[in-house]
């Protein structure tokens, strides 16, 4: 017996032995990784759905997803920059944190996409968005993610050779990511500023217009000023 299925066995264990408490447990543990970014959301979604099976581990996911999220949210807001020094390195804090020029709730909802990180939920949380669209831009864009880990935990973590080879085609998917997590960055931080030049940019008719009524308020002016 491998030691990932000691592991699934010593949770599935945990489980049966906590009874009633042991969804509870389990969505705990949603905040538990919202707040330490150490842990990924992916991993316990995946041992939850080994343990209750695929539907069980969703809802409960759900559950714990909204609640870790509610509560990084309002604590980045809250605290602020202090809370995550204490979490991460000074490093890696400034390289989220060019990200906080991004004004668009569907930008951050890719962010949350293509990265899936909750430590990128809780970043999120010290631009001047409102916590309510960021949440549910959270929530939306996760659940995928939480889905896809869940139904891994229960039809294909169920041995060693699976997760091996499960191991051996994440590896190199994490490592690109985050060589690539900079220019990523970049390719979002330009569709912010696309965006933003396309909503304050006027048509022509519009600014053609303005211009007509411009020239009518001069026009009726002058004519109550000859008057």
């Amino acid at each position: 017996m491998g030691p990932v299925q000691l592991m699934l066995d010593a949770l599935t264990a945990f489980i049966n032995g906590a009874g009633l408490l042991a969804p509870l447990y389990y969505i705990l543990s949603y905040v538990v990784t919202a707040l330490l970014p150490v842990v990924p959301t992916p991993l316990v979604a995946a041992l939850g759905g080994s343990a209750f099976g695929l539907v069980p581990a969703v809802l409960y996911g759900i559950i714990g997803l909204g609640l870790g999220a509610v509560i990084s949210l309002t604590l980045a807001r809250g605290v602020g920059r202090p809370l995550l020094r204490r979490l991460v390195r000074p490093s890696v804090l400034e390289s989220w944190e060019s990200l906080l020029g991004i004004r668009s709730v569907y930008v951050w909802g890719l962010i949350f996409l293509i990265f899936n990180l909750d430590f990128a939920v809780m970043v999120s949380g010290l631009s001047t968005l409102s916590l309510r669209q960021l949440w549910i831009a959270a929530m939306v864009t996760r659940l995928p993610w939480v889905i896809a880990s869940a139904w891994l935990g229960d039809e294909v973590l169920v041995s060693d050779s699976n997760a091996l080879l499960l191991a051996l085609l994440l590896i190199p998917a994490i490592y690109l990511l985050g060589r690539w997590r900079p220019r990523i960055q970049a390719w979002l931080l330009h569709l912010q500023r696309n965006n933003a030049a396309a909503g304050t940019a006027q048509p022509a008719s519009q600014i053609a217009e303005a211009r007509i009524e411009d020239i009518s308020d001069r026009v009726a002016e002058q004519v109550e000023a000859h008057h």
